[in-house]
C-alpha cells in the first residue's frame, strides 16, 4: 500500500529504512514492508502521540544535555522509547524499540538484537555505538519515570 502510514504501538520492536520510500517493520504481528519512508512515520506518530519530532528531539536534548542521535518518546503513558541506530538524516537510519530489547549481543562486525517476541535482527553496526544508545534511551526513559513520580 502506497503511503501507508504504520502506527507504533508497544509491540514495535524495530523500523527498518530498505530505501528512501520503503520501511520494514518488526512487531509482534512479524516482518511488514510499508510504501512509506521511515522518516515519515516517526514524524506522524510524534504528532499522533501529542508532538512533532521537533518538540520530541529538544525534550531529548533538554533532558540527556546531548545534541546528536537522540533517542525519542514517542508516546509518553506507555513510554515509549525508540532511538536511532545512526543520524537521523542518514538513508540507513535504523530505529530500534528500547521497550522491546531483550538482548543484544556483538557478533563480528554486527549487533545481534533479540527482542522479547524473540524476533532477532542483526545490523552492521559498531557495538559500542550500539550500546552507548540503549544507556542513552535508557537515561531518557529514567528521567521520563522521575518526572512521573514528583
Amino acid at each position: 500500500m502506497e503511503n501507508e502510514i504504520y502506527e507504533i504501538n508497544y509491540t514495535t520492536c524495530a523500523l527498518i529504512s530498505k530505501n528512501n520510500d520503503t520501511t520494514i517493520i518488526f512487531d509482534n504481528d512479524g516482518k511488514k514492508v510499508v510504501e512509506t519512508p521511515i522518516t515519515k512515520i516517526i514524524n506522524y506518530n510524534c504528532i499522533y502521540y501529542g508532538s512533532s519530532y521537533e518538540g520530541r528531539i529538544s525534550a531529548s536534548r533538554l533532558a540527556l544535555g546531548s545534541k546528536y542521535k537522540l533517542p525519542i518518546i514517542v508516546e509518553e503513558s506507555k513510554e515509549i522509547i525508540f532511538f536511532p541506530t545512526t543520524s537521523y538524516n542518514n538513508k540507513n537510519c535504523t530505529w530500534i524499540s528500547l521497550n522491546n530489547i531483550e538482548t543484544y549481543e556483538k557478533i563480528k562486525d554486527k549487533v545481534k538484537i533479540t527482542f522479547k517476541n524473540k524476533t532477532t535482527i542483526e545490523l552492521n553496526l559498531n557495538f559500542s555505538s550500539f550500546e552507548n544508545q540503549v544507556l542513552r534511551a535508557t537515561k531518557l526513559l529514567l528521567n521520563l519515570k522521575n518526572r512521573k513520580n514528583k
